[in-house]
């Protein structure tokens, strides 16, 4: 007898930067603690750049392994404990499952388990290993499966609909076995013994039959396209209002191409069990009926065609787990070709300008390539299994031509009995194969909902729930820290600072110092690690995020600008801003002389991200954006940097008459000139503080940078 060996449960990574969340995840399971990807993800603080060994090691401590990282050569590689995780081709995590006689068998989590030689492993292991055994700390820890839970509430407002495609098609099942029934009368009682009288009769019932069955037919279409159309619409909304509504950390750690394939996941599922799913449930019950009048035909033949649709149903078990590893990669690989293509289209004017264009296209091929590799073995596995299903259906019916003949031939069976079963067997084939099909395209269900629940698990941006009222501008910063990793630095440390209403507060420091992460946290789109954001003296985490958001104007480094009217543009806070208020922010910002130029004024389009203006009048657009609801606080990261010096100037002279609180991140001697106060931040400290009088007069950075011209003067 063989031991039974346990295997390492494949667990696909969902982003390219996970895998060795992924990998930890699997070893976690082998030792029957089965934590979700998520939570790993997490755990090892992966970040857009991944999680390094280090990482793994204290996430692996964390949950119960013993964890030890070493070096070492081939020749020793038998000398880990397995399962193991190797370091791979110096950026990538892969498991080591177990070492047969010259081979070694992977786990994954890109392209999921295979075999390779011990010559193949030493070309691409690095070698540095993690071993993870269990410690008496690690608790066990039950599986959790993508649910279906979170549809459950769309589809049970779905019931009506349901109720009635159901009676449509149990009226169709009675219909349809009226013909198989109808053909034994035909040969037996009618053709045989040619009973003429009878033949008028059974026409015109069978045409009756057939006209109920069309304009039934006809009704169930209708009642499934518009279950359909409810379905779709419902689950995309559902689906895009969640995301929109995730942390800003969500986004910066995943490729937009990828976001994109998750959104079309749902149109699948949307099909899967709007569709599909209905159709398999009416062709279960014709299955059912037609396998007991095949029954009550004739027992041998009726258990011999049910014995090869089991066949068929354990074949398509039997390469269930390998099409949902092709699956998962297919649509990992899916999203970093979408990744790929968005960036080549977003970033259409650098391409060029760096005649970068077979380059892109070469980009987007590599990706494409591994799509479509993924996509052809598992389209070849699945024709494979549809030619043997073929010769399992050719089979069959050569069987039962030589029971059924043999049973005629003994006058066991009448002819019109044989006649009927045969049909009775197409009839049967024909459910059978649909069910088939939608049970082969369910298993990849599990894909996609794993992907989905990646977004719908993850908790939306927190926010308080009081409401601010009118903000004054007051803003409190206590000892702030922030890292966007737990396994990197922190990118600020034990920031204070207070700013008073109506202060003009400039920050300055090179790059890399943490300037535009201060201004998200300010925001509130990132949660300090430790310390204290405040406005008017109440602390951020208890305010109404919105609220406090549609009091601030925002004007960040990259601008955008949505392809839709000037005045849709400029009132995105609130669409029912009076066109006067539009006209008075567009003066602030100088751009009301640009506007007034454009061929259909506030109602012309702007084209993709403001294509129809340059850089400078996207700036001041945006700009006026910001100001359209007289904001309270106003934070300025490089708004103005696009801008000639003159209209810089008059810009920021127009800004100091509104009495708002303004916060700047500038590069320009000129716009950080006249601050109230001025805050040098580097290595994400605040190092000094002062006026530029102040700070130009003593040592330190801020001279620096003056005297360095680390501030451009025009």
């Amino acid at each position: 007898m063989f031991p039974f060996r346990r295997r390492v449960r494949y667990v696909p990574q969902i982003e390219v930067t996970e895998c060795g969340a992924a990998c930890l995840t699997m070893i976690l399971g082998y030792h029957g603690h089965h934590a979700p990807l998520a939570e790993l993800r997490q755990a090892c603080g992966v970040s857009r750049s991944g999680a390094d060994a280090l990482a793994l090691v204290r996430a692996a401590r964390l949950y119960g392994l013993t964890a030890q990282g070493v070096r070492i050569e081939m020749d020793q590689i038998h000398q880990l404990t397995l399962p193991a995780v190797l370091h791979w081709d110096f950026e990538h995590f892969l498991v080591l499952e177990r070492l047969p006689k010259g081979r070694a068998i992977l786990v994954d989590p890109a392209s999921g388990r295979r075999s390779i030689s011990l010559e193949e492993l030493g070309r691409h292991f690095t070698g540095i290993a993690l071993m993870l055994k269990p410690s008496p700390a690690l608790r066990p820890r039950r599986r959790t499966r993508p649910s279906l839970g979170k549809y459950r509430e769309i589809f049970r407002q779905s019931l009506p609909s349901l109720a009635q495609i159901l009676l449509a098609s149990l009226a169709l099942q009675v219909v349809g076995l009226l013909f198989p029934v109808a053909t034994q009368i035909l040969l037996d009682a009618i053709i045989v013994p040619r009973q003429r009288a009878f033949l008028w009769g059974l026409c015109m019932a069978l045409a009756a039959a057939v006209a109920t069955k069309a304009l039934l037919t006809l009704v169930r279409s209708f009642v499934v396209q518009g279950l359909r159309n409810v379905l779709d619409f419902t689950l995309m909304s559902r689906f895009l209002n969640h995301l929109l509504h995730l942390p800003l950390g969500f986004f910066l750690q995943r490729e937009a191409g990828d976001l994109v394939q998750r959104v079309q996941s749902n149109a699948t599922i949307q099909n899967l069990l709007g569709n599909q799913s209905i159709s398999a449930l009416l062709d279960s019950f014709l299955l059912l009926g037609y396998a007991g009048l095949m029954l009550a035909f004739d027992l041998r033949l009726g258990l011999l065609i049910i014995g090869f649709a089991f066949v068929r149903v354990a074949l398509l078990f039997f390469l269930r787990e390998r099409n949902q590893l092709l699956m998962a990669g297919e649509l990992t690989a899916s999203g970093r070709e979408y990744g790929a293509l968005l960036e080549a289209l977003s970033g259409l004017e650098t391409t060029k300008a760096s005649a970068a264009e077979n380059r892109m296209v070469q980009r987007w091929a590599h990706r494409m390539t591994a799509r479509t590799n993924n996509s052809i073995e598992r389209r070849r596995l699945n024709m494979a299994a549809s030619q043997l299903t073929v010769l399992l259906q050719g089979l069959g019916t050569a069987l039962v031509f030589l029971v059924g003949g043999e049973a005629v031939v003994d006058q066991r069976m009448t002819i019109g009995t044989f006649a009927s079963f045969l049909a009775l067997q197409g009839l049967f084939m024909s459910p059978l194969q649909s069910i088939l099909e939608t049970v082969s395209q369910l298993q990849y269900l599990g894909n996609h909902l794993e992907r989905l629940d990646d977004v719908l698990t993850t908790p939306p941006e927190p926010s308080g729930t009081v409401d601010p009222g009118r903000l004054r501008g007051a803003i409190e910063l206590e000892q702030v820290s922030f890292g966007y990793s737990s396994s990197e630095p922190p990118t600020l440390h034990e920031v204070s600072v207070r700013i008073r209403p109506g202060e003009k507060v400039a920050i300055v420091g090179p790059s890399g110092a943490g300037k535009s992460t201060l201004a998200r946290l300010l925001m509130g789109m990132h949660i300090p690690s430790s310390g204290r954001i405040a406005f008017d003296g109440r602390d951020l985490r208890e305010l109404d995020l919105r609220k406090v958001r549609k009091q601030m104007g925002v004007v960040l480094q990259d601008t955008f600008l949505f392809d839709d009217s000037v005045r849709a543009n400029l009132s995105l806070k609130d669409e029912d801003v009076p066109l006067e208020r539009l006209h008075v922010a567009a003066s602030l910002a100088c751009i009301d002389g640009v506007i007034g130029a454009l061929p259909e004024g506030y109602g012309t389009r702007l084209g993709d991200n403001g294509s129809l203006l340059s850089g400078g009048q996207r700036q001041r657009l945006n700009l006026a954006r910001a100001l359209t609801l007289e904001p309270a606080v106003l934070l300025l990261d490089e708004a103005t940097s696009a801008l000639d010096v003159e209209t810089e100037s008059q810009v920021h002279a127009n800004l100091a008459n509104l009495g708002c609180t303004r916060i700047l991140i500038a590069h320009r001697l000129a716009t950080v000139k006249d601050a109230d106060r001025i805050l040098v931040l580097q290595d994400g400290r605040i190092v000094q503080e002062g006026t530029y009088e102040q700070l130009s007069a003593r040592e330190g950075l801020f001279r620096s940078l003056v005297e360095a011209k680390g501030f451009a003067h025009a």
